[in-house]
């Protein structure tokens, strides 16, 4: 009788060795042991079988998965989301070279000068209006935000006098400005958008340079106060647009690197060689032109959000 059952307890360990059951693969100890630590072999075979078919079902079920579901080009999605959401993304350093066709009718001057800087915005294939100029409208706050509050996305374009012209004899001028894609509405706070960007240049529109937004969206807009004008994040294009004298209704600061970059010149402020302040001779706002009725995109309240 002793023989027998130990003829029997030989037989069901090999078996189990051979041809574990499902309480090894699934990892539990078999009834036989559950009093007691079983042997250093069985705990080896134990764990060769599981992990060999473990790996097995994986493979196989991975294989599946992959045949099953289609396969995803990263580069082609990429691509769509940039055309979709441009303004997701930081702004691109390209300019448009060729006239939108049916948009560009109805740009004046000035609005040519700012048009190839409106590469993939949501502004690219609108029509421009001019809705703020200071010579025009005042050179106070009120009467910027009473313009262009709710008319969403805006490219602002100022000129600067820096020195007199050596084939003219008159002033010669500078233009700045920068595109703020999410607008004002005077409802305080700030207004985020990785898809800001600076720019400066020669007038009438020559030698222009973008300028990015640096360290994510934070502060694109710094103030959207109905007491204050434009402020391109805290210190990057400053026109407070304060009430008095002309020195300080038209005056603007600017410094780069905290959060516009400073570009390939390793400019210190727009109105470098300059220094970092400077009074201005004109400013001008444009936004898009909308159908009645049409939504407005960021015409209201936005989300202070870091990102855009």
């Amino acid at each position: 009788m002793r023989q027998l059952l130990a003829t029997s307890l030989v037989v069901a360990i090999a078996n189990s060795v051979l041809a574990p059951s499902s309480a090894f693969s699934s990892g539990t100890i078999p009834r036989t042991f559950q009093h007691g630590t079983p042997p250093s072999s069985i705990k080896r075979g134990l764990s060769s079988c599981t992990t060999a078919k473990y790996r097995h079902l994986m493979t196989r079920r991975s294989g599946w998965l992959d045949n099953f579901l289609p396969k995803v080009d990263n580069e082609n999605v990429d691509a769509d989301r940039r055309r979709d959401f441009p303004e997701q993304y930081p702004a691109t350093y390209e300019l448009l070279t060729e006239p939108v066709v049916g948009v560009v009718k109805g740009d004046n001057k000035e609005a040519s000068i700012v048009r190839p800087l409106l590469k993939q915005t949501q502004l690219e294939q609108r029509s421009l209006e001019l809705v703020y100029d200071a010579r025009r409208d005042g050179w106070t706050a009120a009467s910027f935000h009473k313009k262009v509050d709710g008319k969403g996305a805006a490219i602002v374009l100022a000129t600067v006098a820096v020195g007199e012209s050596s084939s003219t004899g008159s002033n010669r001028q500078r233009i700045v400005g920068g595109y703020n894609p999410k607008g004002w509405s005077s409802l305080g706070g700030a207004r985020p958008s990785v898809a800001s960007f600076l720019f400066y240049g020669d007038e009438p529109g020559t030698n222009i340079q973008k300028l990015r937004k640096v360290g994510g969206g934070g502060l694109a807009c710094a103030r959207d106060d109905a007491e204050y004008g434009i402020s391109f994040g805290p210190d990057g294009l400053v026109i407070p647009l304060q009430p008095g004298k002309l020195d300080i209704s038209h005056a603007a600061q600017s410094k780069l690197g905290t959060y516009f970059e400073r570009g390939p010149e390793e400019r210190s402020s727009l109105f470098s060689p300059h220094g970092g302040s400077a009074t201005l001779s004109s400013l001008k706002v444009f936004v898009g032109t909308y159908a009645p009725g049409e939504e407005i995109p960021y015409s209201s309240g936005v989300l202070d959000m870091t990102s855009g």
